[in-house]
């Protein structure tokens, strides 16, 4: 048996964190309950086969037969009562003890957290900087962090675009987030005069390099989903801790973002059915591998047909500014087919940048 039987990330450590779950419950369970516990259904009534066909029976029944043999060791032989035969057995801890296992658990989230702080140090320079500063402020993680950094060590880097004008707000706005307070923002729209905002912040964003946040503005429109570029915040003032904070409702946000590109809803513009066609393979596998959207699938792999050469997709979004950048983004390799009305957007766009070159 292992020497921590909770450490780890395979199928063994999940199923023994389960059984022990079950255990500390006091209540009556059998394997079938453990199995749908592992496979995230609401009871073993919803498996869609008998517990023998399940994947990784051979794990859980092992993980059964090392955590009682620990339990008998560490509690007492009898601590665990076992109802019925070998085909449907049931278990039960009446054990005095409340968490045998504590020692053992301590020592797996003592692990975690030292792979959680490696992974910090790796992958440091994917995050904004001001994250960094702010959390691992005085910290000798943070020392360690820029160090590598200045040796050029680290293991996960992005893009310098990320580094944007007000990027050191991020942190404070999370925390806004976290603890739901209200703000008061200075904001300066694009090509207006500054305004001051009552805003109750929901959600960031990150979309190309650029952070937004996401809430409802009190006096604007829409009611959610309102957003700030933070390169366009010209002031955060002092929290209002004492007004009451207005939540999206439950899921709104997976809606509001599961039809578009990016982080904008066009006036009027409703989702349609979109057929792509890429007529040169590199620019097919690209936009196979790197999806516009979630919904892309292929309709028609790449290769010879009656009227060419060439590969489909289909996506069903919204047209923004930013799906229309994504199909510029890739020249002459991509076209849209159909339907007409977002096709000849995109020939009057192609048509005023043509003109600036002409």
């Amino acid at each position: 048996m292992r020497k921590n039987p909770f450490d780890g990330k395979g199928v063994y450590p999940k199923f023994v964190r389960h059984i022990y779950m079950r255990l500390m419950s006091r209540e009556w369970f059998s394997h079938a309950d453990v199995m749908a516990d592992f496979l995230k259904l609401k009871s073993a009534n919803e498996l869609p086969y008998s517990i023998s066909k399940c994947p990784h029976n051979g794990e859980l029944r092992k993980a059964f037969l090392d955590i009682l043999k620990l339990m008998a060791e560490k509690v007492g032989t009898g601590c665990v009562e076992i109802q019925g035969n070998n085909r449907i057995k049931k278990f039960r801890y009446i054990g005095g003890d409340d968490n045998p296992f504590e020692d053992y658990q301590n020592a797996s989230v003592i692990n975690d957290i030292r792979q959680y702080a490696q992974f910090c140090e790796d992958s440091a320079g994917f995050f904004p900087s001001s994250w960094m500063e702010y959390f691992f402020e005085d910290t000798l993680d943070l020392l360690k962090i820029n160090r590598r950094k200045r040796r050029g060590e680290q293991m996960i880097i992005s893009s310098v675009d990320r580094e944007l004008s007000n990027i050191e707000l991020l942190p404070m706005l999370y925390e806004s987030i976290r603890d739901k307070q209200v703000m008061t923002i200075d904001y300066k729209p694009y090509n207006e005069e500054t305004i001051t905002i009552t805003f109750h912040p929901h959600l960031l964003k990150e979309h190309n390099g650029r952070w937004f946040l996401f809430g409802h503005a009190e006096g604007k429109e829409p009611e959610f989903g309102y957003n700030l570029a933070l390169d366009r915040i010209e002031r955060v003032h002092e929290k209002n801790i004492s007004q009451n904070y207005i939540q999206a409702p439950k899921g709104y946000y997976t809606e509001f973002f599961k039809d578009i590109v990016g982080v904008s809803h066009m006036a009027d513009e409703k989702p349609a059915l979109i057929t792509l066609r890429s007529t040169t393979h590199n620019i097919y596998k690209l936009t196979e591998t790197k999806k516009i959207h979630h919904s892309q699938r292929t309709i028609k792999p790449f290769g010879q047909y009656d009227d060419g050469e060439y590969g489909e997709f289909e996506l069903f979004v919204e047209m923004n500014n930013e799906f229309i950048g994504r199909i510029l983004q890739m020249g002459a390799g991509l076209e849209i087919v159909s339907p007409t009305a977002i096709r000849n957007e995109i020939k009057q766009r192609i048509e005023a940048m043509y003109n600036l070159y002409k």
